[in-house]
């Protein structure tokens, strides 16, 4: 099944102690609350720790999104964050700039959207001097698997393993639209007016299906 994968990444957090860029701030957490529900919007690098700080907000379920933009840090925390992201079925939105691994936490939503200027940035993973060497080769490996298992299409996997840590390579709209990608932003308030009609679609990707298929229902019986 595929969340067998929750166990390589936990090998992957043991593996590897820092991956891709040295984080340089602690994430920021904020709540937002959204026409869609509760958001968690993420600013900064993923540092040790920072899935602590989070655990016992994102599994108490009333979260429906995540807001994230950072351009990488810890890989043993944010392959937490993305374990809880995929296993909670989380929507994430990137505004901006998402690079390493913050764009492994993308790759792990159940829905991915991006703002008009976003890009999604990818390398294969470094060790504490930022260099490759045989742990961070098999970690790259054994994450590229676990990305393949989320549905990623190999071309987006093979710019991870071919591109070295100290580089970045961006995703290009054939590779996000290969992933489903959105560009739109699902937690769009629906009172501003310039994108009143947008925000609604982007917004019934947070609700559940079942009142989704209740308000038909309603509306049929009403006929």
């Amino acid at each position: 099944m595929l969340f067998k994968s929750t166990n390589v990444l936990i090998v992957i957090a043991l593996l590897v102690l820092i991956a891709f860029h040295k984080p340089a701030s602690a994430l920021q957490i904020k709540r937002v609350v959204t026409d869609c529900g509760l958001v968690l919007k993420l600013r900064g690098d993923v540092r040790d720790g920072d899935y602590s700080r989070l655990k016992s907000i994102l599994q108490t379920g009333s979260i429906i999104g995540v807001e994230i933009r950072s351009s990488g840090g810890s890989l043993a925390d944010g392959a937490e964050i993305a374990r809880v992201v995929r296993d909670q079925g989380l929507v994430v939105y990137a505004p901006k700039e998402c690079d390493s691994v913050c764009a492994f936490i993308f790759f792990a939503a159940k829905e991915r959207y991006i703002g008009g200027r976003a890009r999604i940035g990818v390398h294969s993973v470094s060790n504490q001097r930022g260099k490759e060497d045989a742990d961070t080769a098999r970690s790259t490996v054994m994450m590229s698997r676990l990305l393949a298992g989320f549905g990623v299409p190999h071309s987006i996997i093979g710019k991870i393993v071919a591109t070295p840590p100290a580089k970045v390579t961006f995703l290009n709209s054939r590779e996000l639209a290969e992933l489903n990608v959105h560009r739109t932003n699902p937690f769009q308030s629906r009172g501003a007016a310039s994108v009143a009609a947008q925000s609604e679609e982007a917004c019934s990707v947070c609700a559940p299906a079942i009142n989704r298929q209740a308000e038909a229902t309603a509306r049929f019986e009403q006929r």
